[in-house]
């Protein structure tokens, strides 16, 4: 690895620990913020629902405008454009800037996020190392929750996350003055917008795609709501559940990279049913048991769920020719992400009716759906093609 990949992706995985710790701020800070606020469960999930929906819109319009005219400055504003929603959060003194404050958040989130896969896919030749460490990263930032909730109780949530505004104003000055691009190919908006659309021509594609929207819609509700489970559903004491709660990413720091590895030498399809049955799994236990130990244990496991990101990252990126990764990437990610928003809603309603317990036994029931699926077409659909005919 070179000098100047080896700076690429410490900077990209250096911006990807800082959004994803971001996304996390939220959850950590339930209490703190529906105390501060005056709201409930139900308008949390909806300021997460509006987080991660402006998330998912903003996938393929930057994948296509990161095709046209790079990279680096998409990546670039999408660090400024988190970095206001940082700022406008921690001055809001009223629900409806906490909203659009979670909306900056998504946009900026949203544009780094398929560009700079992209961007590393166009410098690495093995994507899948590369995507891996990225993706561990994302899982060290799972840390954060141990050291923010001890801050928020000294400092206070708002001082808290205007460090997180700092710090992102900082490195985007950095990213943008250190680092450029070096893509040759290129394709207009045009052409952009049409080849996002032709992914769903692709069999294979469409497949991974409703599995990865089922992934994701769990993965979302699980960081969503997981830490405020372990305290109301589980009984735990809120240090403690911080310290579970990170559990789940710290164990995805050694998971995402090996599954990346894994993914550049054996065949995917049996890797991707594998994570599936573990992620299944471990939602079923969760629901089931009360000791805290086992309750770990079932945090530790689900850290399958997000393993599957990277291996499908590896897939798109090595079928896909660099041109149209961003446009590609970006429409892919903007259906699954869109999908997968709801899930803070949906289960912030459900819990007005329903305990958390059953949030998880539903989790496991949508991911047997998706083994399910993919048994269907690997097996019964060509089955049933060549009976046929």
């Amino acid at each position: 690895m070179d000098w100047d990949k080896k700076i690429l992706l410490v900077y990209i995985t250096s911006i990807s620990f800082l959004v994803f710790s971001g996304r996390l701020l939220v959850p950590t800070l339930t209490g703190n913020i529906e105390n501060s606020l005056d709201i409930n469960h139900i308008e949390i999930g909806l300021g997460m629902t509006l987080l991660w929906l402006f998330y998912g819109l903003m996938q393929f319009p930057s994948g296509v405008i990161s095709d046209e005219k790079g990279r680096k400055p998409v990546v670039s504003l999408s660090i400024f454009i988190f970095a206001i929603g940082f700022l406008l959060m921690s001055l809001s003194i009223n629900y409806i800037l906490f909203l659009i404050s979670l909306i900056l958040l998504g946009m900026g989130f949203g544009c780094f996020y398929t560009v700079s896969i992209s961007m590393i896919s166009d410098r690495f030749k093995k994507k899948g190392r590369a995507l891996g460490t990225q993706s561990a990263m994302a899982s060290l930032a799972g840390i954060t929750p141990i050291i923010t909730l001890p801050l928020a109780e000294e400092i206070g949530w708002r001082p808290l996350i205007f460090v997180y505004a700092f710090i992102s104003i900082i490195i985007g000055i950095l990213f943008y003055n250190h680092i450029s691009d070096v893509r040759i190919d290129t394709q207009s908006k045009r052409k952009g917008i049409k080849n996002g659309v032709k992914i769903f021509n692709d069999s294979n594609v469409t497949l991974l795609l409703v599995i990865n929207a089922i992934m994701s819609f769990v993965w979302v509700g699980i960081i969503s709501f997981l830490p405020i489970y372990l305290i109301e559903g589980k009984g735990v004491d809120e240090t403690l559940a911080a310290v579970i709660f990170s559990m789940i990413f710290f164990t995805g720091l050694f998971i995402r990279p090996l599954i990346g590895y894994l993914s550049d030498a054996y065949n995917k399809r049996i890797l991707i049913v594998g994570i599936l049955l573990i992620s299944a799994s471990s939602c079923f236990l969760l629901s089931i048991v009360n000791s805290i130990f086992l309750t770990t244990v079932g945090v530790i496991l689900a850290a399958s769920v997000s393993a599957f990101f990277p291996l499908r990252s590896n897939y798109l990126m090595n079928k896909w020719p660099s041109k149209t990764r961003g446009s590609k990437m970006g429409m892919y990610t903007t259906v699954v992400i869109i999908i997968s928003s709801l899930s803070p809603f949906i289960i912030g309603l459900s819990l007005k009716n329903y305990n958390f317990d059953y949030v998880f036994l539903l989790f496991s029931i949508i991911i047997l759906i998706a083994i399910f699926l993919v048994f269907i077409i690997k097996y019964i659909y060509p089955y049933i093609q060549t009976k046929i005919i």
